[in-house]
């Protein structure tokens, strides 16, 4: 990893983020206007983001909110990395924008025949608009693709973006994964269960093959790993899962933790795992809500934030967990090295 970059409810920019992660102060709670929540709940959302005014009028008419703000993100990092026209993009998502499929879906029953719906909602209403229009809005012509994998996007994307890069089929991928905030998002939520505060935003890491010798490098992924708790012992899975990825890492090496999940499973078993107590553990549902997709990067860059300003960091091991929903875990070991993002 060469570079990272953030949106997010503390604000647009690596630095917005890196100083809320280092404060431990939870990014504000607004009620935002929407048609399909009667009574808006709070929410972290991104501040003073309007789409027009951040990118501009052409091409954003009918772009929902995930796809621009993956765009802008991915912008902010493109122009600091140098990247060519064979870099491909990455990005994790849990089903795209809500708000546009309900909307076309809609518009699609209550329209008058045959059906006038607005045909430029279409392509945002499609799961793959976010990736897709980041890679046609900067130039990135290298390989282009969108995964669902909701809360384990974080470890789905550096495992693809790693396969591109040993196969040689793009120089450098920005791999990251962005969530929308609406009240089509929060209906579904609440109707499996999740009683959690949302949140949005997005975040993508830049990765070049390691034989590069890239002397900015912010971090060097070590190794990922999934398991399936089908039986439904989640934490039993989690363990079985770390001990999978921290194969030939000392307990002194793990430096901090980061977190999918609010409450304690995921670092206690780590500490299962590690037998030892991690001082240094990023939560980002606690600071920014519950993003969704986005969440397990934004625990990397928040462990990036930290070991910025950390005279012991340099070279020892960062863990990541995720956990979600339908039984699915994964974790990923990263060395860290420099760890500046894009301000």
């Amino acid at each position: 990893m060469t570079g990272w970059a953030t949106t997010s409810p503390y604000g647009r920019g690596a630095g917005a983020f890196a100083d809320g992660v280092r404060s431990g102060v939870p990014a504000p709670a607004v009620r935002g206007a929407d048609d399909w929540f009667p009574e808006p709940e709070p929410a972290h959302l991104v501040p003073d983001f309007d789409i027009e005014d951040v990118l501009g009028r052409k091409g954003t008419g009918s772009m929902d909110r995930g796809t621009a703000l993956a765009v802008h993100t991915v912008g902010l990092l493109r122009a600091e990395v140098g990247a060519d026209g064979r870099t491909g993009v990455v990005l994790g998502t849990t089903s795209g924008s809500t708000l546009t499929q309900f909307g076309f879906t809609a518009d699609s029953l209550t329209r008058r025949r045959p059906y006038f719906v607005n045909p430029a909602q279409m392509p945002f209403a499609l799961m793959n608009s976010a990736a897709a229009r980041s890679a046609g809005w900067h130039g990135l012509t290298g390989p282009n693709t969108t995964l669902a994998a909701g809360r384990l996007s974080g470890v789905a994307v550096l495992r693809y973006a790693g396969r591109l890069l040993r196969a040689r089929r793009a120089s450098g991928v920005f791999a990251g994964a962005v969530e929308e905030h609406s009240g089509a998002r929060a209906l579904l939520e609440r109707e499996v269960g999740n009683t959690a505060r949302l949140g949005e935003g997005a975040a993508v890491l830049f990765l070049r093959p390691a034989s590069n010798g890239n002397r900015s490098a912010v971090a060097e992924v070590v190794a990922t790993g999934t398991r399936l708790a089908a039986d439904g012992e989640v934490r039993r899975a989690l363990v079985e899962c770390l001990r999978q990825t921290l194969v030939g890492v000392a307990p002194d090496e793990v430096w901090g933790l980061a977190v999918s999940g609010m409450d304690t499973m995921e670092s206690d078993a780590v500490r299962e795992v590690l037998g030892t107590r991690i001082d240094r553990v990023v939560a980002p549902g606690r600071l920014v809500g519950d993003t969704g997709a986005v969440g397990g990067v934004f625990g990397l860059t928040g462990l990036f934030a930290l070991a910025e300003r950390s005279d012991d960091a340099h070279g020892r091991v960062a863990v990541a967990t995720a956990v979600d929903r339908d039984g699915m875990v994964g974790s990923v070991v990263v060395r860290l090295l420099g760890v500046r993002g894009v301000r």
